[in-house]
C-alpha cells in the first residue's frame, strides 16, 4: 500500500553494485517493518534496472538505480521536517545515494543453485501469467519454498527408509518356518508338512485323488496324517543314488542302503507305515516306485507347486542338541544336517567291512569330537586337510542325505537392528520428556510470586490475519491479570500486506482496531534487519502510547 506514491527496491543474488533510492514518508505506510519478499503494490515501476528473475541473474547479475540530485535535497528535508533522521537509506552516511558492493556468501550460491535445480520445471513465465507473481522477488520466494518442501519430503522418505528398507536391506524377508510352526498349522483348513529343509502347503494336495497306486489308493484321511510332521521318513533316499560318487555298486549292488538303517538307530518316524513309505522298488506294480530316483523325478517335481520356503532351527536349540543331548546336529555354512543316522550306522555292530562307512574318513573323526566346541563346525570343516574336490563331493552326498534346514537368523543383532533403533530414538523422547517434567517440579514450601507483580511483553506478529482476529487477539492479551504499567503489548506487522478477504492492509486494521488517528503518520525509522547485504537495510513506523 503506497497510495501512488514511487517506491524502489530490489532483490540482489550476487556480487553487484547497488544504489537504493527510498523515501521515509512512503517506506512503510502503517506499524510494519518491510523485508524482500513481501507485497507490495508500486505504481511506478523501477527505473533503470529490472529485479533479477532468471538463475543467471540471481548468482550472477548486476544493477543500479539512481535518483536525481533535486529529488534527493528535497526528500532529506521533507524527511527532516517530518522528524526523520533525514537518512533513512543510510543510517551512518545521512543520504539516500547509497553505492554498496554486497558480497553474496558460497552458502547462499549453493542455495539458488539447488533452489533452481528443483525447480527449473516451472517456468518464470508461467508463474509471472498464471500465478500472478510479477515480481521477481515473489517468485523467487515461491522456488525457494518449493524447495524446502522437497527437502522435508526427502528426509520423510529418508525416515521411511530407515523404517521400513533398511530393516529389509539388512535382513531380507524370508519364508521360513520352524517345525513347531509347522507342527501347529495342521487344520483342515490349512496343512503345512516338512520334507528334507523344505515346507509344503498340502492342505489342496491331501483334497486330490488319484494318490497311490491302482490297488492301494491313499485316502484323504490317510494323507492328512502328514500334516504337521517331518516326512523324510516316508520318502527315503538310497545312499548310492544320492551319492553315486561315493558307493560304488560293489558296496551296494541292489540300492538298499538307506538311513536310518533299520536296527541301528531308534529315531524311526512312526508316521511311516507300509501305505506310507515310498521306497525304490518296493512295489513292482508302481511305475513311479520302480524308479532309483523315485524322490528327485516324482517327488521333488510333483511337490513344487506346493512348496512354502524352507524350515529354519534355532542356534541356541542346536547347541543343546549338541552338548547336552550328544546329538549330532551339525552347521556348515549356516546350513544344518542331522548326521546323527550315520553316527548310528558306522558305529552298529552290524557294520561289517565297513558297509555304512563312505563318507571321507577325516570327517568321519571330526564327527567324533565328543561334544567339543559347538555344532557349528565350519570352520573346522574347511580346515580339513582334504582338496576342493573331495570336500565338494563330501558336502553334495550330505546335502542330499542328512540336509533338515537352515540356520534362523530372524533373531540376530543384524535383523533386529531397525527395532533396537527404535527403541532407542523412544528412550531417548521419553527421557527428554522426562527431563523437561522433572524441571517444570518444584520441590518444597517456596512460594510462586503473584503473576501481576511480574513484567510481561505480550508479543503479536501480524501478516495477513482478517479484523475479527486481531480484535480478538488483542482483547485477550488487554485481559490477562496483570497490571496494565507492567504489560506491553508488542504489535507488529510484517509487511504492508492485504489479506484474502481484507479490504483494508493489515497494518491498517490494526491501526483502526487500536483507535490511532488516521491523519497521524510518524516518521520512518531505519533498522538492519538479519540478512545479506543491502536486505539488512530497512525502514518501519512505530506507534507508541496507544
Amino acid at each position: 500500500m503506497n497510495n501512488g506514491r514511487k517506491s524502489q527496491y530490489t532483490e540482489l543474488d550476487s556480487n553487484h553494485s547497488v544504489s537504493t533510492n527510498m523515501n521515509g514518508q512512503e517506506a512503510a505506510d502503517g506499524m510494519f517493518a518491510r523485508g524482500v519478499g513481501f507485497e507490495e503494490q508500486s505504481t511506478q515501476a523501477p527505473r533503470r534496472g529490472t529485479m533479477f528473475g532468471t538463475l543467471k541473474e540471481a548468482v550472477g547479475g548486476r544493477m543500479s538505480t539512481h535518483e536525481g540530485r533535486d529529488d534527493l535535497v528535497a526528500r532529506k528535508e521533507n524527511a527532516q521536517l517530518m522528524g526523520g533522521t533525514g537518512g533513512e537509506g543510510n543510517m551512518e552516511k545521512g543520504n539516500h545515494e547509497h553505492v554498496e558492493n554486497v558480497e553474496i556468501t558460497r552458502n547462499r550460491k549453493l542455495w539458488v543453485y539447488f533452489t533452481w535445480a528443483m525447480t527449473f520445471w516451472m517456468p518464470s513465465g508461467l508463474l509471472s501469467a498464471c500465478g500472478r507473481m510479477k515480481r521477481p522477488d515473489v517468485r523467487m520466494a515461491w522456488r525457494e519454498k518449493v524447495a524446502i518442501c522437497a527437502i522435508i519430503l526427502f528426509l520423510w522418505f529418508v525416515l521411511l527408509f530407515i523404517i521400513i528398507g533398511l530393516g529389509l536391506i539388512l535382513c531380507p524377508k524370508e519364508y521360513v518356518w520352524t517345525m513347531d510352526d509347522v507342527t501347529n498349522i495342521n487344520t483342515a483348513k490349512k496343512s503345512y508338512m516338512a520334507s528334507r529343509g523344505d515346507v509344503y502347503d498340502i492342505t489342496d494336495f491331501i483334497k486330490q485323488t488319484g494318490h497311490g497306486n491302482s490297488r492301494n489308493r491313499a485316502r484323504p484321511d490317510q494323507l492328512s496324517r502328514y500334516g504337521g510332521f517331518d516326512a523324510n521318513a516316508s520318502f527315503p533316499i538310497t545312499a548310492r543314488a544320492a551319492c553315486p560318487d561315493l558307493v560304488s555298486d560293489t558296496r551296494d549292488p541292489n540300492y538298499l542302503i538307506q538311513y536310518p538303517v533299520s536296527g541301528a538307530s531308534s529315531n524311526i518316524d512312526e508316521q511311516a507305515g507300509v501305505y506310507f513309505k515310498h521306497s525304490p522298488q518296493m512295489d513292482p506294480r508302481s511305475e513311479e516306485l520302480v524308479s532309483r530316483d523315485f524322490y528327485w523325478k516324482y517327488f521333488q517335481p510333483t511337490m513344487e507347486k506346493f512348496k512354502k520356503g524352507g524350515v529354519v532351527w534355532k542356534m541356541d536349540w542346536l547347541n543343546t542338541m549338541y552338548k547336552d543331548q550328544s546329538m549330532q546336529w551339525l552347521v556348515i555354512n549356516k546350513e544344518v544336517f542331522y548326521m546323527q543316522p550315520y553316527i548310528d550306522a558306522i558305529s552298529y555292530a552290524g557294520n561289517t567291512n565297513d558297509t555304512y562307512n563312505f563318507l571321507d574318513s577325516r570327517f568321519e573323526a571330526l564327527l567324533n569330537r565328543g561334544g567339543y566346541g559347538t555344532a557349528d563346525i565350519t570352520e573346522d570343516w574347511k580346515g580339513l586337510n582334504w582338496d576342493a574336490s573331495t570336500m565338494q563331493t563330501n558336502y553334495d552326498c550330505m546335502r542330499r542325505l542328512f540336509y533338515v534346514g537352515t540356520v534362523d537368523n530372524r533373531s540376530s543383532v543384524r535383523c533386529l537392528f531397525t527395532n533396537y533403533m527404535l527403541v532407542a530414538f523412544a528412550c531417548v523422547l521419553m527421557l527428554v520428556v522426562l527431563v523437561k517434567f522433572l524441571a517444570a517440579l518444584q520441590f518444597g514450601n517456596k512460594s510462586r510470586p503473584s503473576p501481576p507483580e511480574k513484567f510481561v511483553i505480550c508479543q503479536v506478529p501480524c501478516y495477513t490475519e482478517d479484523e475479527e482476529s486481531i480484535l480478538k487477539t488483542i482483547e485477550s492479551l488487554a485481559g490477562l491479570e496483570y497490571v496494565d504499567k507492567h504489560k506491553l503489548l508488542f504489535i507488529i506487522c510484517d509487511g504492508n500486506i492485504v489479506g484474502s478477504g481484507n479490504e483494508k492492509s493489515t497494518p491498517r486494521i490494526v491501526l483502526d482496531t487500536l483507535g490511532v488517528d488516521p491523519e497521524y503518520d510518524p516518521p520512518g525509522r531505519d533498522y538492519l534487519a538479519i540478512a545479506e547485504g543491502s536486505r539488512r537495510h530497512n525502514i518501519g513506523k512505530v506507534y507508541s502510547g496507544l
